[in-house]
């Protein structure tokens, strides 16, 4: 609680009566974006990958990190800490796929396209406003 009067004082937000940080919307909103995207990628790599190869595994992957994010961009909006938590490991992880998918054959630049949304969303994640937001 301290931390939020602190902000509240500061004038960064008046988080005392819940208005929540325009960066935490903006995170709230890449993070639909980034769950979207990492399900539609991943049906498309497993379509490609005929379903059973190294490559379509990590389609499946991305699916299930995609709809943990779409509930995770749901904990945001509402200023859950755990859902940040989750946030900060799934937006690693997403970046960690895009460097592997590399190694099977992913081109730089769509792999820099897969994690842009991510490598914003941790920006984001760790703002004075945000983390007086989650209370930490």
């Amino acid at each position: 609680m301290r931390s939020l009067a602190r902000a509240a004082a500061k004038g960064e937000q008046n988080l005392a009566y819940g208005n929540r940080p325009l960066g935490v919307t903006i995170l709230s909103i890449i993070t639909w974006l980034s769950g979207f995207f990492q399900i539609v990628g991943g049906i498309i790599v497993i379509i490609g990958g005929a379903f059973i190869t190294p490559l379509a595994i990590l389609g499946w992957i991305s699916m299930a990190i995609g709809l943990i994010t779409l509930f995770v961009g749901v904990g945001l909006w509402q200023g859950n800490p755990t859902a940040r938590t989750i946030a900060a490991i799934v937006f690693t992880i997403t970046i960690a796929l895009e460097v592997l998918g590399m190694l099977w054959g992913e081109s730089l630049w769509s792999a820099l396209s897969g994690s842009f949304l991510s490598i914003i969303g941790l920006i984001l994640l760790y703002t004075r406003a945000a983390r007086a937001w989650f209370g930490s």
